[in-house]
């Protein structure tokens, strides 16, 4: 697969890929996806922990076997069972949050069944689905299907007790399926029928079984040089639990949020009214969360908290090296960024007066001279202009993310440091999505002076980028800061995705995946109702191409494209320019 033909979802695939394998340096041989497009979270971690135990020469030359045999799709299929189990058994004790994920998967498996049409269900390959049904009805906890001896027997190979070694992976399930005369070693091809299938057609032609995987030959992923591709970044723990919502409970999944992100930087009260009124329409059954960040690993309330803990000092460490290696570009950005705000400001914004003793009259204090002696009924301007309003800072710290982590960790740091040189108060803040929570971390308050808590960024989750913005906006409610007008700016991809569905309602009975089209036309929204009610809202954009016109249509004029941070500068020095224009008027 070329570079421009690699989608922002296959992006995100090949992301979960690396996150399992630990490492950043491959390209996938395969993604996972679901019948509906969307992408199937559990079996790309399998994919990158098969990647991790057992390398992609050796599986790439075990599919190889069959390749272009008549039951190639059908062994392809069980071979994914075998790997899967293998990987699994391998990885649990190092990560006993994979069962959970593995629960959530076979519920999946079941949940899509009832959705597919007639002609699906006669497209399946009943061997392979009656694999498949006695593996998740099993992981479930449930009564195997009842099954013909052989079937028994194929099911249980499929399953080893011990997995295979590396060396022994490639004889043992080619001995698997010889014994179920299924493939003996020898290709037997099919006299190929050519269709071209365009539109509704092809659509249909390609839904057969719940979950698909997606052999490509090449993957190509624009890593930024500035980044170490070969860094084993990325916080795992909580991007795996993203997708984990079938069987949590309400109290189990805010002791989670909490326990990874520290109490609630706001009241009960005040976080109870606030998800009643954001938590609506599109958002319905959704939660919030506003926090400072990741509890110490000494403050971590258990084993899974201290893990993330631990991880999330890493990322950090990470972040500051990056910023250092490069500080001579960054230290460049930032005077010239806080040039052009300055000179912004001196032009467009009028300085304070306070009352002195000297200066120009003030006739309303000319009274005070011969009645209280009082010398002071003067005004002079103040010696620096003091900006009349403030700027949030809101980076998408989505599992979309995790190539870029060091870089945006540095962009935030870059903006914060040059409006703060300006006097101009900032707030800097991070939002992913996590079990149905939107969680809202503060890196940087406006009145600390210390810039160092901004590395304190991560990736992980997912991004619910509507309810993100509501979030946004009621915060600056909650803690507006010391300024009256209020400027909101973005550091995005523009991608919003969610592993939550929209609920039903009268316009859309079934409801609907968040992410695509969708996703987008929902944060636009969220974003003209924050400028109606008085919020400046602006974005950095700094994704794919295929992104820039979702860009477009979220942010409108109000958008600066960067491509690296040589470019920052510029672009979100016009960008905070216009903005102070506008709010000086």
């Amino acid at each position: 697969m070329e570079a421009q033909s690699y989608t922002a979802e296959q992006r995100r695939a090949a992301n979960q890929v690396w996150a399992a394998a630990g490492a950043y340096g491959f390209e996938p041989l395969f993604l996972a996806h679901n019948t509906d497009g969307t992408i199937d979270f559990y079996m790309n971690c399998i994919v990158g922990l098969v990647h991790k135990y057992y390398g992609d020469d050796l599986v790439r030359g075990l599919f190889d076997c069959w390749d272009g045999d008549i039951r190639q799709s059908q062994l392809d299929d069980l071979t994914w069972l075998y790997l899967e189990s293998a990987a699994y058994a391998l990885e649990l004790p190092r990560r006993p949050v994979l069962a959970e994920l593995r629960r959530s998967h076979a519920d999946y498996f079941f949940g899509i069944q009832y959705k597919l049409s007639r002609q699906e269900w006669m497209a399946k390959n009943q061997l392979v689905y009656t694999m498949q049904a006695h593996r998740w009805r099993t992981v479930q906890g449930r009564r195997p299907p009842v099954m013909t001896p052989y079937e028994a027997d194929l099911a249980k190979a499929l399953a080893p007790d011990t997995p295979p070694a590396p060396a022994a992976l490639k004889d043992a399930l080619l001995s698997v399926f010889a014994k179920a005369s299924l493939f003996d070693g020898t290709v037997r091809q099919k006299p190929a029928l050519h269709l071209h299938l365009e539109g509704l057609l092809a659509s249909l032609a390609t839904k057969t079984l719940p979950t698909q995987m997606i052999k490509t030959d090449r993957v190509t992923v624009e890593h930024s040089n500035s980044v170490d591709a070969a860094s084993t970044g990325g916080l795992t723990v909580d991007k795996r639990l993203a997708h984990i919502t079938l069987k949590q409970n309400a109290a189990e999944d805010r002791a989670y949020i909490e326990s990874c992100f520290g109490r609630s930087l706001y009241p009960p009260e005040r976080l109870r009214k606030a998800e009643q009124e954001l938590c609506t329409g599109n958002h319905l059954g959704c939660r919030l969360w506003f926090a400072a960040g990741v509890p110490s690993p000494e403050q971590a309330p258990n084993p899974e908290a201290k893990h993330l803990a631990e991880q999330a000092q890493l990322q950090a460490d990470r972040n500051r090296a990056y910023y250092a290696k490069n500080r001579e570009l960054h230290r460049s950005v930032v005077l010239r960024l806080t040039e052009q705000i300055r000179n912004c400001i001196l032009v467009h914004q009028q300085p304070n007066a306070r009352v002195a003793r000297s200066g120009n009259l003030d006739p309303e204090r000319v009274w005070r001279a011969p009645l209280l002696d009082d010398a002071r009924v003067f005004r002079c301007a103040e010696e620096e202009n003091q900006p009349s309003f403030t700027v949030d800072l809101l980076l998408d710290a989505s599992a979309s993310r995790l190539h870029c982590q060091e870089v945006i960790a540095a962009q935030g740091s870059i903006l914060a440091e040059s409006l703060a040189a300006c006097g101009i108060p900032v707030r800097v803040s991070c939002f992913s999505s996590l079990r149905g929570y939107t969680v809202l971390r503060v890196l940087k308050g406006f009145q600390d002076k210390n810039l160092q808590n901004i590395n304190q960024y991560f990736a992980s989750g997912w991004n619910r980028d509507g309810l993100a913005l509501r979030a946004a906006g009621d915060l600056v409610d909650f803690a507006p800061g010391p300024a009256p007008r209020h400027l909101l700016i973005l550091l995005t991809d523009a991608s919003p995705n969610d592993s939550r569905r929209v609920p039903p309602s009268s316009e859309n009975p079934l409801g609907h995946d968040y992410g695509g089209a969708f996703g987008v036309d929902d944060a636009a929204a969220e974003v003209r109702d924050l400028r109606r009610k008085g919020l400046r809202v602006s974005a950095v954009f700094m994704g794919e191409d295929s992104s820039s016109r979702d860009a477009e249509r979220i942010y409108g004029k109000n958008l600066a494209r960067i491509r690296g941070m040589d470019q920052l500068a510029r672009a979100a020095g016009r960008l905070i320019q216009n903005e102070i224009r506008e709010l000086g008027d």
